[in-house]
């Protein structure tokens, strides 16, 4: 299955539609249960997310899930070498919450920490950590075109994880999306729902969100014409883009998962959406949100 289960829930009280808090243990040993039995393998955590990656090494105790996780926030205009041993505690600290010897993936956290002088050595650690056998990939969180383009020139990556909606449809547009293929790199989608705007009743929406709230109906009214639920149609438009490997989902409750795992087999041609783009990267990318 294509769909990866993001954790953050499990250990932040994480998206603009959360309205139930950090899940509870209880809730997360059924979402895995049900998340494992439908097909889905992997889960994607950071130590940035509060005691997720806790929760997961005790919930999980066996070699059924595989584990990415990333690397910790490094502040500054350079990589330092006392960062680049934090990067090792930090790792060990990773594993050691998680239960295991060696995980899936390590992504970088922020692209921007290879763009820094420096970031080249931190690469070369996580190489290091690869050539140990404790990282089967070592992949990027991106953002931007930019981002792209330049770990494309500098770094051999196997997995390049990136924000794509019905509403966030830049890299479309861009054709990074063919351009990242072209490296025969794995994409991992996230943001898709972005952190649960687009499932959210146009009432309970923050004011905020006002100069797209045209593109926010335009998508539900789409919806609605198709016979879809929200849901649906966002994870249907993902499903039919064809660079797309991974969809990352997040969830609070085993009946939103059931939900996703439902409307995972719809797919909608992108091309008939472009309508619904925003290009305001003050809407789109939720590190830029004001709320």
């Amino acid at each position: 299955m294509k769909l990866v289960l993001g954790t953050a829930q499990f250990g932040l009280n994480y998206g603009v539609s959360n309205t139930s808090g950090k899940t509870l243990e209880c809730q997360v040993s059924e979402i895995l249960d049900l998340a494992l039995k439908s097909g889905i393998d992997t889960l994607d955590t950071a130590r940035s997310y509060g005691d997720s990656e806790k929760v997961i090494g005790k919930l999980t105790n066996n070699d059924k899930w595989n584990i990415i996780t990333k690397t910790p926030h490094f502040s500054g205009e350079k990589i330092s070498k006392e960062q680049l041993k934090f990067m090792d505690v930090a790792f060990k600290e990773s594993l050691f919450d998680l239960r295991k010897k060696s995980i899936d993936t390590l992504l970088f956290h922020s692209a921007d920490d290879l763009l820094k002088p420096g970031g080249g050595h931190l690469f070369k650690k996580i190489q290091q950590l690869q050539e140990s056998g404790f990282i089967n990939k070592i992949g990027v969180s991106v953002y931007t075109s930019k981002q792209i383009d330049y770990i494309l020139d500098h770094y051999k990556v196997d997995i390049i994880q990136l924000p794509i909606s019905i509403l966030d449809q830049r890299l479309i547009i861009s054709e990074h999306l063919k351009k990242i293929k072209q490296y025969k790199i794995e994409i991992h989608a996230r943001s898709v729902f972005l952190q649960g705007l687009l499932l959210m009743p146009m009432h309970t929406i923050p004011s905020y969100f006002s100069k797209i709230y045209n593109n926010i109906e335009g998508f539900s009214s789409c919806a609605s014409s198709l016979a879809l639920s929200n849901i649906e149609l966002a994870l249907g438009f993902i499903h039919n883009i064809d660079e797309i490997d991974k969809i990352l989902i997040g969830v609070n409750t085993i009946d939103q998962l059931s939900e996703i795992i439902d409307a995972s087999t719809v797919k909608i041609n992108q091309e008939k959406y472009s309508n619904l783009a925003v290009t305001d990267v003050a809407y789109v990318n939720p590190s830029n949100w004001k709320l």
